[in-house]
C-alpha cells in the first residue's frame, strides 16, 4: 500500500506551518474554534497595539477572542490536536509570559528557555545602524564575505592570479618595454655565429 509521507505528518499551525508540540507550539483554541500555536498567537497579541492585549482577532475568520489575564498561555488548549501528537508531547508543559518573552520551565533543566515575541526594531533604527557601518562592511556583506574570512582570502588569491596570469602579459604586449633589448646584454651574443671554412 502506497502512503504519502506528507499526509502522515502531524498537525501544524496554519500561520507558521510548524508542527505543534507541548511547549511553544502548543495548539491553542480560539472562541471561534480555530486552532493556532501559542507562539504565533503570543506574537500576534504583542504586535497588535490597537487591541492592547485584551483581545485577539482570529486570522482566518476575524472573530475576536478575549485574552486571559495572564496572557495567551492561559488560552484553552485544543485537546483534539494535542491527542494527535506523539505520546511524549501529549502532556502540557509550563509555558508562561515574561514581559515580551515566552518562557518554558521544566524541573529537569536548571534554567528557563525563553523566546522573544516582541516587536522587531523599527526601520529607522535599522537604517541608523546601517549608516554606522562603513561602506566596506556593506560591500563585504553584499558579496557574501562578511564573517567568512576563508571565502575572502580565496577571492583575494583568485584576483591576484588573474592579475598575474592574464593582465601582466597583456600589459607587456601593449607596451614595447617588455620586449626591448636590454642595454646590459651585448648585441654580439644575440647575433648568429659565422661558420668556419666559408
Amino acid at each position: 500500500v502506497y502512503t504519502d509521507n506528507a499526509w502522515d505528518a502531524g498537525p501544524e499551525c496554519s500561520i507558521c506551518f510548524c508542527a505543534y508540540d507541548n511547549t511553544f507550539k502548543t495548539p491553542k483554541l480560539l472562541e471561534c474554534t480555530h486552532t493556532f500555536c501559542l507562539e504565533c498567537l503570543s506574537r500576534f497579541v504583542a504586535i497588535s497595539p490597537e487591541q492592547e492585549g485584551n483581545q485577539i482577532t482570529c486570522p482566518l475568520c476575524r472573530q475576536p477572542t478575549s485574552v486571559p489575564e495572564h496572557g495567551t498561555p492561559d488560552l484553552a488548549t485544543s485537546q483534539e490536536v494535542l491527542g494527535q501528537l506523539p505520546g511524549d508531547q501529549q502532556q502540557l508543559e509550563n509555558v508562561f509570559l515574561d514581559g515580551q518573552r515566552l518562557c518554558y520551565s521544566n524541573p529537569t533543566i536548571p534554567n528557563c528557555i525563553c523566546i522573544d515575541i516582541g516587536e522587531h526594531k523599527p526601520e529607522e533604527t535599522q537604517r541608523r545602524e546601517e549608516r554606522r557601518e562603513g561602506c566596506g562592511y556593506r560591500l563585504l556583506r553584499f558579496l557574501g564575505f562578511y564573517g567568512n574570512w576563508k571565502r575572502l582570502m580565496l577571492f583575494i588569491i583568485v584576483l591576484l592570479v588573474i592579475f598575474l596570469v592574464i593582465l601582466w602579459p597583456l600589459q607587456c604586449f601593449t607596451m614595447s618595454e617588455c620586449f626591448r633589448e636590454s642595454p646590459g646584454i651585448p648585441a654580439t651574443l644575440t647575433a648568429p655565429r659565422p661558420t668556419v671554412g666559408t
